[in-house]
């Protein structure tokens, strides 16, 4: 058992991650259950997920959504009266029980980044992100990230199929990239400044010279 911010985290038998207090804020406490991943993978989400509740105060409702970073995870209340935290399924067409693939997706991201000596910032799920035609056909691709307003990620992804006329590029939710390209989900916690270039395969990182 750890505490965190006054709420008990507790490892129970290796199969669930939960809370004890949360239901002082919630009436309900949280659970996730342990998939792939150790337990402290789990109990950062659940970290999260109060800092989420206690940091601003949010009431939460059966069948919420929550973005964690560049994921989505769903609140889903079980027979024992606990949330049990279900995230979208790598098609954006239904939700699983358990956070595997969001832990996957932010440790890819992370390591992508320490890999550059950079410090990860993550986008947000619910934010916009501006793409050329191409992106979702899977053409190669050159992501440039500029400091935004934080409604916005702040990627520019262009591919060949660009006319070089700013009117055809299109502000798209960013999930709609993350679910068409998860070949690039990676590269996008890439900070403001850099821009990544794909190529036939290969990824070159390199500082926006723009800037």
């Amino acid at each position: 058992m750890i505490t965190y911010k006054e709420i008990e985290i507790n490892v129970i038998s290796n199969t669930y991650v939960e809370t004890r207090g949360l239901n002082f804020y919630l009436d309900k406490e949280v659970r996730i259950v342990i998939g792939r991943n150790l337990p402290e993978n789990y109990i950062d989400v659940i970290k999260y997920i109060i800092d989420y509740i206690l940091d601003s105060k949010r009431i939460i409702s059966e069948n919420q959504n929550i973005g964690y970073y560049s994921w989505l995870l769903q609140f889903r209340l079980d027979k024992d009266n606990f949330y049990t935290i279900y995230e979208v399924n790598s098609e954006g067409s239904d939700f699983n029980k358990g956070c595997d693939t969001a832990i996957s997706v932010v440790r890819h991201q992370g390591e992508i980044c320490w890999q550059e000596s950079f410090i990860p910032l993550f986008p947000n799920f619910n934010q916009s992100i501006v793409i050329s035609d191409g992106v979702y056909e899977g053409k190669d691709i050159e992501g440039i990230r500029y400091d935004s307003p934080q409604d916005e990620c702040g990627w520019y992804l262009i591919t060949d199929d660009y006319n070089n006329d700013i009117k055809s590029l299109k502000v798209v939710h960013f999930y709609h990239v993350a679910f068409s390209r998860p070949d690039i989900l990676k590269y996008l916690a890439i900070p403001f400044g850099y821009r990544f270039l794909m190529k036939e395969g290969n990824v070159e990182i390199r500082k926006n010279e723009e800037e």
